[in-house]
């Protein structure tokens, strides 16, 4: 019975010491991993207000494209062409 309290005591202290490296490891994948939670947010944003600039510069360019197409015909009727 004391050689099993002994390898339980031994396995015990195994656990522990894993425990302990896995608590460090977590913090070190913690200062690698929040850098880039941040990174990829600030990415984020800037993904969309790029696209919201492009949608912007879209519409103004679909409108100035509308606006000559329509000149366009209105000079072609004047003209009867």
């Amino acid at each position: 019975m004391a050689q099993y309290s002994e390898q339980s005591q031994k396995q015990f202290a195994e656990l522990e010491a894993s425990h302990e490296k896995m608590k460090k490891l977590t913090a070190s994948m913690d200062k690698i991993v929040k850098p880039l939670q941040e990174g990829h947010a600030q990415l984020s944003k800037a993904s969309e207000e790029t696209n919201k600039s492009l949608s912007i510069v879209f519409e103004e360019q679909h409108h100035s494209r509308s606006d000559r197409d329509c000149l366009d015909q209105d000079i072609n009727k004047f003209f009867n062409v």
